[in-house]
């Protein structure tokens, strides 16, 4: 049985995923954005065969590169991949010279349009500001930010396209998805369930990653790390019980910021 909630979360997924599909309708050439943290994770099967479907061209464009950690990123199965970050704006003169020269490429030519998809908080709106230096797409780490379709120019002849984040039809926003949900950053961490299990995720993709960060040693035992940091952040309930719901969910903002690298 779907409650009420459900529903409204189902409308929105399916309206979203519709205008992606406009978007990639009116497209020459895709960007799908990802998280370099999370390459796989952020990977939208469903929209990737829409466009190969159509026959359009897709650009893999790798965000927050910034935030990799010494290990190599997975490269398997991505298309012309380019790795960006919007903070140090190291990759976009590549990026923006790929589109160009897919763009002259184009049969039409000097009206050339460019789609932006990706999950919600993959970093789209800050790319296409960094892209088209200018601050045309409003941006916010809240997820679900952008709420409608938005047209930037790029170039002479060339626009960029603007959906609001993407959440596939097939995945549960209450079920095991959640977990990656809250990885990426598509739920505010406020309304992440379970917070403490989503840091642990974060802990086995990225190992040692907050230990470093944090300064403190926890053996990747999530209940260590939410223990002495609920500590230091004087986050207790009454007794002196460390408060770790309340622990997790400010490392999630912190993960989500981008202040952990």
């Amino acid at each position: 049985m779907r409650t009420k909630e459900g529903n409204i979360h189902n409308r929105h997924k399916t309206s979203y995923s519709k205008q992606a599909e406009e978007v990639i309708r009116i497209s020459d050439i895709v960007l799908e954005i990802l998280d370099a943290r999370f390459i796989k994770e952020s990977r939208i099967p469903e929209m990737e065969d829409e466009v190969k479907k159509q026959g359009k061209v897709l650009i893999h464009v790798v965000n927050k590169s910034d935030l990799l950690s010494n290990k190599k990123p997975n490269m398997e199965g991505l298309s012309n991949p380019i790795f960006v970050s919007t903070k140090t704006k190291n990759g976009i003169k590549k990026l923006r010279e790929r589109i160009k020269i897919l763009a002259s490429k184009v049969k039409n030519y000097g009206r050339v349009h460019v789609g932006v998809i990706g999950y919600p908080n993959t970093g789209k709106s800050s790319l296409l500001n960094v892209l088209a230096r200018t601050d045309a797409a409003p941006v916010s780490s809240e997820p679900g930010f952008t709420k409608g379709l938005r047209k930037i120019r790029l170039a002479k002849g060339i626009l960029l396209l603007d959906a609001p984040g993407i959440i596939p039809m097939n995945e549960n926003l209450f079920g095991e998805d959640q977990k990656k949900h809250g990885m990426l950053g598509i739920k505010s961490p406020d309304n992440v369930k379970d917070p403490d299990m989503v840091v642990h995720e974060i802990m086995k993709l990225n190992p040692r990653k907050l230990e470093k960060h944090y300064g403190i040693f926890e053996r990747g035992d999530v209940e260590i790390l939410l223990e002495k940091l609920g500590r230091k952040w004087n986050m207790l309930k009454k007794k002196g019980e460390i408060d770790s719901e309340k622990t997790a969910r400010k490392i999630l903002r912190e993960w989500n910021a981008g202040k952990i690298n």
